[in-house]
């Protein structure tokens, strides 16, 4: 009896254990496919080739001059027909680049040019490489790097007082001289060149500072706004410039002739000067001696009071400048310009004078009645 209640447990179970199991044939009958189960990963994902980036290089001029301008001419072919962000470095030495931002345009699908205009200032100048950099979406993607092929580069037997320019012009189109202070003065020269480039022009000499205020222009043909501060004992200012039309040296001499004692050829020193200021001072005085008449005739007061008011304000309206401080470290600039020439920063808060004031600066009196503009956040 109890042998066959085993045998009978053992055959429950292989029962159910045949029934759990799933053999090969009934799969196959369950995932019926025509696909194929061992695919070639190499038939899933396609290699994509790198762009291949090629940057070539032409001088456009054959020889030039220390500080003459010349142009190289470069031509980018990405090999593929998408939009990148191009960015341009240079490595060399002796060499300024005038336009370290140049545009670039599509010349055909995938192929874009450019110019970049340079100066060289010695006859052993080079660039060592050139190099571009292509990003996508912020991202490096790829860059290139050449070693460009330059003009010859001739040198120069400069003069003593040469400025560092090579053109075929260098005109002086305005000259002046005014006090900057009781040492020294302001000298503004309007500059204009044709064929040649203003960017390192330096006069020789021993001023105590100068520089451009403005300039504009192409790479060039450019005029700017040139200042010296120099002593006020000196009495001339020379220089020359290589003349490429004469291919000699031009020399440019200039006479000091102190013309006023204002800085600013912009607005008058005092800003209530002026025909509009005439006509309000003498109908502000008739104003006054009529209510003056008429308190004197009707014996009222109240005449009286506006003849006090009237001269009240007219006192006020002749104050020539207000009194302001200036804040420690603000920058005192020549002309009311963000890139104007900073001649003085004080060192410590200090009384000023206001003279007048535009949307963005002050012009202001200095203790030292020096005349210069500041920003009008500088001005307490």
């Amino acid at each position: 009896m109890l042998r066959a209640i085993v045998a009978l447990i053992l055959l429950v179970n292989i029962s159910f254990s045949n029934e759990r199991l799933i053999t090969n044939e009934q799969m196959q009958g369950i995932a019926d496919t025509d696909e194929i189960m061992d695919i070639d990963p190499s038939l899933i994902y396609q290699n994509i080739d790198p762009v291949e980036l090629s940057l070539s290089s032409q001088s456009v001029e054959k020889s030039v001059y220390i500080y003459q301008p010349f142009t190289l001419n470069l031509v980018a072919n990405t090999d593929k027909i998408l939009d990148f962000d191009m960015n341009l470095t240079l490595q060399s030495n002796d060499i300024t680049w005038l336009n370290q931002k140049p545009l670039w345009s599509k010349k055909a699908a995938g192929v874009y040019e450019t110019s970049i205009h340079l100066i060289a200032s010695s006859p052993n100048a080079d660039i060592e490489a050139i190099t571009l950099t292509l990003k996508r979406n912020g991202m490096f993607f790829q860059n290139r790097t050449i070693k460009p092929n330059l003009p010859l580069i001739k040198a120069i037997k400069p003069k003593g007082n040469f400025a560092n320019f090579v053109g075929e012009n260098l005109e002086i189109k305005m000259f002046k001289s005014s006090k900057f202070n009781e040492y020294s003065n302001l000298t503004t020269i309007e500059l204009s060149s044709k064929n040649g480039n203003l960017t390192l022009f330096n006069i020789p000499g021993n001023f105590e500072k100068q520089g451009f205020d403005t300039l504009k222009g192409d790479y060039k043909n450019q005029s700017g706004i040139y200042l010296i501060i120099s002593d006020n004992n000196l009495t001339n200012i020379n220089f020359s410039y290589y003349n490429l039309a004469k291919n000699s040296f031009d020399d440019i001499n200039l006479t000091i002739n102190v013309q006023d004692s204002d800085l600013s050829t912009q607005v008058p020193l005092n800003p209530k000067d002026g025909e509009f200021q005439l006509y309000k001072e003498i109908s502000i005085y008739i104003a006054i001696i009529i209510s003056l008449l008429i308190f004197i005739w009707q014996r009222s007061y109240y005449w009286l009071l506006i003849a006090i008011a009237f001269i009240a304000y007219s006192i006020h309206d002749n104050k020539p400048f207000s009194d302001a401080k200036l804040k420690a470290n603000a920058k005192v600039r020549i002309l009311p310009m963000s890139n104007s020439t900073i001649f003085a920063i004080a060192a410590k808060e200090q009384n000023v004078k206001i003279i007048t004031k535009n949307e963005n600066y002050t012009k202001i009196i200095l203790q030292n009645q020096t005349i210069g503009w500041v920003d009008n956040e500088s001005i307490k």
